[in-house]
């Protein structure tokens, strides 16, 4: 598992490199009320957009391949479960 804070181009880099990956986005002191959970393949976390300059900065990027080790890791941290992204469905 990899978190992105601050961390632009390590972020990029690393769901390029992991294209079956899952990314989990929260805020940057994580909570249960904000929890998305998606595929790194998701256009919402990956294509920038007028609104979206930086990937790391306002929110943070916790990765994995493991889909569990995500949730598992909202449960400990936030007490809370990842809602799934409409748009990639993971």
């Amino acid at each position: 598992m990899s978190k992105f804070i601050d961390d632009d181009a390590g972020y990029l880099q690393w769901v390029k490199n992991h294209p079956s990956g899952f990314v989990l986005n929260c805020e940057r002191k994580p909570r249960a009320a904000y929890l998305i959970l998606h595929r790194s393949t998701c256009l919402h976390i990956t294509e920038a957009g007028p609104q979206a300059t930086r990937w790391t900065a306002d929110y943070i990027k916790v990765c994995s391949e493991n889909k569990g080790s995500l949730v598992e890791w909202a449960e400990v941290e936030t007490g809370g479960q990842p809602t799934a992204c409409q748009s990639c469905t993971p």
